[in-house]
């Protein structure tokens, strides 16, 4: 198992001596060629001979990554493996674990409090709320009361279905949101007018928020993207279904 700690450490010497040590405690040959070659993978080919303790937060985090690659392990854990990266190095990073997993068909585990990058990254999220395992991905999270068959967050009522008497939280799945460019007439109960506020790349996927008073963010096809002509600034709707709604 491979592992990458939130805050890395370093050892005295250089990015290549840290990488090294690696394999050598492991008994690997063609250590050069190996380290050479992880460096190639992350872009970070041009630190190979500086002290790894120099090295800026996002180079550090990528060489400490680097450092667990090379091993060629199973089992990959990443501890906030984005958190000092900038936001394109970040989108190249995922780029690469995606495309690693699926060259290797390794496993990799992380953790991040950017939600709707697990949701787009991983085949399986697991999210905590309070130490506990819940069944939403914890996107579109709001906090407040049932009353009814509503969810009474601030100003904003979500319509719930009838099987929910109780919670203190709810959350909609981002793919469960559905954007037009007027109120739906569908079986769908909840209808929010808003306005766009970010539209970006979520791995082949575009996350979209929109501000209705309180933010909600959906993943949608780069095809409805298209088809609905969003813009930032442009109004939207956003609907979801009362099934949709998760809450506990």
């Amino acid at each position: 198992m491979g592992f990458l700690a939130q805050k890395p450490f370093m050892l005295l010497g250089t990015v290549y001596d840290n990488i090294d040590l690696a394999l050598k405690i492991q008994g690997k040959g063609r250590r050069s060629e190996k380290i050479i070659r992880v460096l190639k993978q992350l872009d970070i080919e041009r630190c190979i001979y500086q002290q790894a303790k120099l090295l800026s937060g996002g180079e550090l985090q990528k060489v400490a990554l680097a450092r667990s690659l090379v091993l060629e392990p199973e089992v990959l854990l990443l501890d906030e493996p984005f958190s000092y990266l900038d936001q394109s190095s970040a989108q190249a990073l995922e780029t690469f674990l995606q495309g690693y997993t699926q060259e290797t068909g390794h496993t990799l585990i992380f953790s991040t409090h950017n939600r709707l990058q697990g949701f787009a990254l991983a085949d399986k999220v697991l999210a905590l709320a309070d130490g506990l395992e819940v069944k939403t991905p914890l996107i579109n999270l709001f906090h407040g009361e049932v009353e009814g068959h509503q969810f009474h967050s601030g100003s904003m009522s979500i319509v719930l279905s009838e099987a929910i008497t109780t919670g203190r939280h709810a959350s909609i799945n981002p793919k469960d949101i559905v954007l037009s460019n007027g109120a739906l007439e569908s079986s769908m109960r909840n209808h929010f007018q808003g306005r766009i506020i970010m539209i970006a790349d979520e791995m082949g996927s575009v996350r979209v928020s929109v501000d209705t008073g309180v933010v909600f963010k959906a993943l949608i096809t780069y095809q409805a993207l298209e088809e609905l002509k969003l813009n930032l600034g442009g109004e939207v709707w956003v609907n979801f279904k009362s099934s949709a709604v998760v809450v506990f």
